[in-house]
């Protein structure tokens, strides 16, 4: 009697968002197990809501593992176990971040690729996950990428600022959601930013992934070691038009399936707030677009990525300057890029993440685009607080081409948001144009009142 294979899914920080993909796998024949945090309450009241109304009460996991600890020795014995009695046939993380524990989607891989199964690939991971990495070896392969420095004091930060040119940007190396993303345009700025960051890293929202210090070979093979708590990324300031290119990638094949155009960014001075994004892009020519991807596929291939969606950001520089990769990222863009994904070009993110994983994925010899302009805009926490409530979402539901909305914060919740991106209402439509998305977003940001009640030491806008 042939034994049951399974899908082992591990996530250190987000585990709600491997939902689909477990249900995909049950669906499949696979049995499905979780290593994971407790989760927290609300996020154990929407799992048990979507067992009971999306899968007739069968519970999504064969069995959970409630862990705190996630290096690989952990994991390993996890394993063990599962394999006593299931033939795992693929491993799904997240996002799998850095943590007290080291990179831990970068653990997952290594684990997969011992056993003979798909990975995204280790060392991937860690370019994919340290920003100075990542450019660095950028700059060794030749992908167009802006000029970068690592800050480990006041005294380098102002250093690698001046030989860069102002304005400059600087940033967590592991950031995540433009935390901390602060542009400075003197030496001094440098400085006071610095000192900024160094009080504001411990105690964030994100405090866990920066205590995920680790130790990484750069591109010329030398060892560099990186405490996330205690250095930052200084990288140059291109004024530009930005995208995010979505590109599957499977064990050979680099694919760019939708360019979504950040039509409305705006830059805060401690983050950066993407507003409004359309497909297909309305700022860009035919040609540029085609560089862009281009530029995209240069970036997964020259970090080795394998078995993803890539999310890749690129700004497309003024004055000749043309395309520059900012950053890519080894997971599918957030907001509603899965529905872009759905809608442009017919690829659903769920079953095919789990069937990249499992080795089972057929790709298509050419994904068609759809033409039909669709997009999504995105309300932001004003600062952090305790959210009491929302006006105005009915209003907006009932306004043409909205085909529906999100709120990933229930009302109730304790929120961030001082320094850092925090969706509180996104809206997806489908549009006549740029201007009906626009419109639309203009009129929300009217309509739409959050009322939350600021901590005491929030920054108010």
């Amino acid at each position: 009697m042939s034994r049951p294979k399974a899908v082992v899914f591990i996530d250190n920080n987000m585990p709600l968002t491997l939902t689909l993909r477990a249900a995909y796998a049950q669906d499949q024949g696979y049995l499905t197990f979780l290593v994971s945090p407790e989760f927290e309450e609300h996020v154990l009241a929407l799992i048990d809501n979507f067992v009971v109304n999306k899968r007739e009460g069968i519970p999504l996991y064969t069995r959970r593992y409630a862990t705190q600890d996630f290096d690989r020795t952990t994991l390993q014995n996890i394993l063990a176990e599962i394999e006593q009695e299931a033939d795992i046939a693929g491993m799904i993380t997240g996002n799998g971040p850095f943590c007290k524990d080291g990179l831990v989607c970068a653990h997952v891989a290594a684990l997969a690729a011992e056993r003979g199964l798909p990975s995204q690939g280790e060392a991937a991971l860690y370019l994919a996950n340290n920003k100075y990495l990542m450019r660095d070896k950028f700059r060794a392969t030749g992908v167009n990428t802006i000029d970068f420095g690592l800050a480990l004091d006041e005294a380098s930060a102002a250093a690698e600022a001046n030989r860069i040119g102002y304005p400059v940007l600087m940033k967590p190396i592991n950031g995540v959601a433009s935390h901390l993303i602060m542009k400075c345009n003197s030496a001094e700025e440098v400085v006071a930013n610095f000192r900024h960051a160094m009080e504001k890293l411990p105690g964030s929202t994100f405090q866990s992934f920066y205590e995920g210090a680790h130790s990484f070979p750069n591109a010329q093979g030398e060892l560099v070691h990186f405490d996330p708590m205690r250095c930052l990324l200084l990288e140059q300031y291109i004024p530009g038009r930005e995208v995010a290119v979505e590109v599957l990638i499977t064990e050979d094949r680099y694919i760019p399936l939708v360019v979504q155009d950040k039509a409305v960014l705006t830059e805060d001075g401690r983050s950066v707030y993407e507003d409004l994004l359309i497909t297909p892009p309305v700022r860009f020519t035919e040609e540029e677009c085609r560089e862009l991807e281009a530029c995209a596929v240069a970036a997964a291939q020259a970090i080795g990525l394998k078995n993803s969606i890539a999310h890749i950001e690129l700004r497309y520089g003024e004055n000749g300057l043309g395309p520059q990769v900012l950053e890519i990222n080894s997971r599918i863009g957030g907001g509603f890029t899965h529905e872009v994904l759905r809608s442009i070009v017919d690829v659903d993110y769920v079953s095919t993440y789990v069937e990249l994983m499992t080795g089972t994925y057929q790709a298509k010899a050419h994904y068609e685009r759809k033409n039909d302009p669709h997009g999504f805009f995105i309300l932001f926490a004003p600062h952090a607080g305790f959210y009491e409530s929302i006006e105005g979402l009915d209003e907006l539901k009932a306004m043409p081409g909205v085909i529906s909305t999100m709120q990933p914060f229930p009302v109730g919740s304790q929120i961030s948001g001082d320094e850092e991106e925090v969706f509180l209402l996104m809206a997806w439509m489908k549009v006549d144009n740029y201007e009906h998305l626009l419109s639309t977003y203009q009129k929300a940001k009217e309509i739409i009142k959050f009322k939350i009640t600021p901590n005491e030491t929030s920054v108010q806008a």
